[in-house]
């Protein structure tokens, strides 16, 4: 039974073969054909795709068109013209609201507010520097010495109001601006 098998399945494999070339032949065939004719063609065919022949050929002149007249980019003229900023405004922020003047704690009589007396200054004034528009307060406290400018506070306590070459304004913490002491130079 195995000498049967072999020369059939020879048999087989030649017929397959044979079939193989006839199907190759056929289907190969008009594309053998078509590409050996395409010289008479506009178009060569190469299966169901087309390569377009060019509308000119390499022996004739080719006429380019020229471009309009217009701006030559190598020459130089007057700038353009700015395009106009059409976006809004942006609307300043309100100002922020005053700040209330804390009043220190007192006593509330006859529709009237009674405080407590300010502190006592205890800071010798030693004299002041700077140009008369931005004088500098110059203080002693045991021995250190402090320099404060106009509207800066000391000690957390006395807020300088008014510096002259002969005295000082303080004005106190959490109390009306209208409630000062005057601080003459020390000698």
């Amino acid at each position: 039974m195995a000498r049967d098998a072999r020369p059939r399945n020879v048999a087989v494999l030649a017929a397959l073969l044979v079939v193989l070339a006839v199907v190759a032949i056929v289907r190969l065939r008009p594309v053998l054909v078509s590409g050996a004719a395409a010289g008479n063609d506009k178009a060569v065919h190469v299966g169901s795709y087309s390569v377009p022949v060019l509308g000119w050929d390499r022996l004739e002149e080719r006429v380019v068109p020229t471009p309009r007249a217009g701006r030559n980019l190598f020459t130089f003229g007057a700038p353009p013209t700015p395009t106009p900023d059409r976006r809004p405004k942006p609307t300043p922020p309100p100002p922020p609201p005053p700040q209330p003047t804390p009043t220190p704690e007192g006593i509330y009589v006859n529709g009237k507010w009674i405080l407590p007396p300010p502190p006592s200054f205890s800071l010798s004034y030693l004299g002041w520097l700077g140009p008369n528009r931005l004088p500098v307060a110059i203080f002693r406290d045991g021995d250190e010495v402090l320099a404060v400018a106009v509207g800066e506070t000391v000690k957390l306590k006395f807020i300088v109001r008014e510096v002259d070459p002969t005295g000082v304004t303080i004005g106190f913490v959490g109390y009306p601006p209208n409630v000062t002491s005057k601080v003459v130079l020390a000698r």
